[in-house]
């Protein structure tokens, strides 16, 4: 077995501060939070990348924004207007690249 000085895995995730702004959704009703979504993607940024944050799961059993989210931006990317998707390992947010970065399938 190889032995790497760096994970390698490391370049596969990604870390809050790596966003170069951050759109917060936290406290929004869906319809809300999902309308400033589309305003995002709609828009000519001035930022590469953006970390979306929403509320976590609650004991209330309502759906949070993970999954409707989630289905949004894969389909922002397969139109071409993101690059790059990757949800938070915390489950209470998404990581996204506008165009420019070579996409990785992500």
């Amino acid at each position: 077995m190889p032995f790497f000085e760096e994970n390698p895995l490391e370049k596969l995730v990604f870390k809050p501060g790596d966003a170069e702004a951050e759109l917060d959704l936290k406290g929004l009703a869906t319809n809300e939070a999902m309308e400033k979504v589309e305003d995002l993607l709609a828009a000519e940024v001035s930022a590469a990348s953006y970390l979306i944050t929403f509320d976590g799961a609650r004991d209330d059993g309502r759906e949070t924004l993970f999954l409707p989210l989630g289905r949004r931006l894969l389909q922002a990317r397969r139109d071409g207007r993101i690059s790059r998707c990757l949800p938070a390992s915390d489950g209470t947010g998404y990581f996204i690249a506008f165009g420019g970065e070579a996409s990785d399938g992500n």
